[in-house]
């Protein structure tokens, strides 16, 4: 029996178990003041001997760019730069190096820090095999490639060294999140909460909390992130375009504008604070601040939210021939990123969907993670079967979409719309109703399709002409 895709299961018992009055470096800040300085003695066999031929230390620096994010990261990274040069031999400098380059990625969400941070890495366990710190660096880079198996191989070595390690416990529960084993990744930010809590280990449950369901605790985790503030203002301005997000998909428009306010300030150029506004503003009507905005991200580096955003813009506004410029951006991106070890696909698959196109190369693309539990790759997975025709596939994907109750506009139209392909009439007014409801201004593209559809199915959806304001953080 094919099941419904209004299925959900209970969120597991151990979210509520999850300790919030124990005090979470923001999701992409694993590093920094995270790091712990405690060293123990025994080795770990077996790192120098995983390592591929590498560059000499004038290579690695000569490649690293010279300015990388804010100001505030370009002057850090330059200071711990010349500090290695002046004495190379140093394996903690290098892990400085390292970070410099990390922080660099979470300004500007460009992948090629990856490598020149791997690197940087990578010197200091030549130099030093028992620095928690750098192997540290290496979970992060190679959880951010999305090898999650590496990454957690790396943060179980550090804790091999240092059993204290808040930042470990953080990757590993960042690699449970991204692989959909949501219990695991309660369990190990629990520990990074009762080892420091912070604003890296509250903003990590609060994003877990979101997504298994419970908004206003999310929200309200998220803030007290915020107010215990970060010595880097963009891991600060990091987390308020989370909030931002938050309060996006639950139609709370003005709200969010007012948490981005400060960032935007504080963090003008931050890549993810320039999407959050940009997604804000495109949903209030105001396509050229959001033009500005996704404008911006590009002066980072290529971003493919960016590109998208843009095109879609302009296909709202009837230009068809600009948007095709910047859609076909968006597939050079992809093809270009291609050579990055551990570049997952599965954003151009949803691009290929939402736009219908290339149904085929999607489904190609989307099936790599076929047996995913991550409720966002699930429902990605789900759209594009649909997009295919295949509704019995798209269906039992759906379902473990919709299993911890994320509240995402998105996904309930996805599952609304994908119902009423298998003639679940009820369900799918339900999804859409929900869609609508959650944030009647969740695409420029995509909720025309969501009023349609529940129009055709004999509903209303006359919420989805203005935009809500409510849902301020409590």
């Amino acid at each position: 029996m094919t099941p419904s895709p209004t299925a959900t299961s209970p969120r597991p018992a151990r979210a509520s178990t999850l300790r919030i009055g124990a005090v979470v470096i923001c999701i992409g800040a694993a590093l920094g003041a995270a790091l712990v300085e405690k060293r123990a003695s025994a080795p770990v066999a077996g790192i120098a001997a995983n390592f591929p031929a590498t560059p000499t230390a004038n290579e690695i620096l000569g490649a690293i760019p010279v300015r990388g994010g804010s100001p505030e990261t370009a002057k850090a990274l330059s200071s711990a730069l010349g500090k290695v040069r002046a004495k190379p031999e140093d394996a903690a400098l290098w892990v400085r190096v390292g970070n410099g380059l990390a922080q660099a990625f979470r300004d500007t969400a460009d992948e090629k820090y990856y490598d020149h941070a791997e690197a940087a890495y990578q010197e200091a366990l030549r130099l030093d095999p028992q620095s928690v710190d750098a192997l540290i660096g290496r979970a992060w880079v190679t959880g951010g490639r999305h090898d999650f198996d590496q990454s957690k191989t790396w943060a179980k070595r550090a804790l091999a060294l240092d059993t204290g390690n808040a930042a470990a416990f953080g990757i590993l529960g960042d690699a449970a999140v991204e692989l959909g084993d949501y219990d695991e990744a309660f369990e190990h930010y629990q520990q990074m909460m009762d080892l420091k809590p912070d604003l890296s280990s509250w903003s990590r449950g609060a994003h877990l909390l979101w997504l298994t369901g419970d908004g206003e605790k999310a929200k309200w985790l998220m803030d007290k992130a915020i107010k215990a503030g970060s010595p880097v203002a963009e891991n600060t301005a990091w987390c308020r375009a989370r909030l931002a997000m938050m309060l996006f998909h639950e139609g709370a428009l003005d709200d969010a504008a007012l948490v981005l306010e400060p960032a935007l300030k504080a963090a003008p150029n931050n890549t993810q604070v320039l999407l959050a506004a940009g997604r804000v503003a495109v949903a209030r009507d105001d396509f050229d601040g959001a033009e500005k905005h996704f404008q911006a991200v590009l002066e980072n580096a290529p971003n493919h939210d960016a590109l998208v955003a843009l095109g879609d813009l302009r296909a709202a506004k009837g230009e068809s021939e600009a948007a095709e410029t910047y859609y076909a951006q968006v597939v050079s991106l992809d093809a270009l990123q291609t050579a990055s070890a551990g570049h997952s696909h599965l954003a151009l698959a949803k691009f290929y969907a939402d736009h219908d196109r290339q149904p085929v190369e999607a489904l190609r693309l989307a099936e790599a993670r076929k047996l995913t539990q991550n409720v966002h790759e699930a429902d990605t997975l789900a759209w594009v079967y649909f997009k295919n025709g295949d509704v019995t596939r798209a269906t039992e994907a759906m379902t473990r979409a919709l299993r911890y109750k994320t509240p995402d506009a998105e996904i309930h139209y996805h599952a609304g719309m994908i119902a009423a392909a298998t003639g679940d009439a009820a369900a799918a007014q339900q999804h859409l109703r929900q869609a609508l409801r959650l944030n009647p201004r969740f695409s420029v593209l995509q909720t025309p399709h969501a009023v349609k559809a529940l129009e055709q199915l004999g509903g209303t959806a006359a919420n989805a002409v203005l935009p809500a304001t409510s849902g301020a953080v409590r």
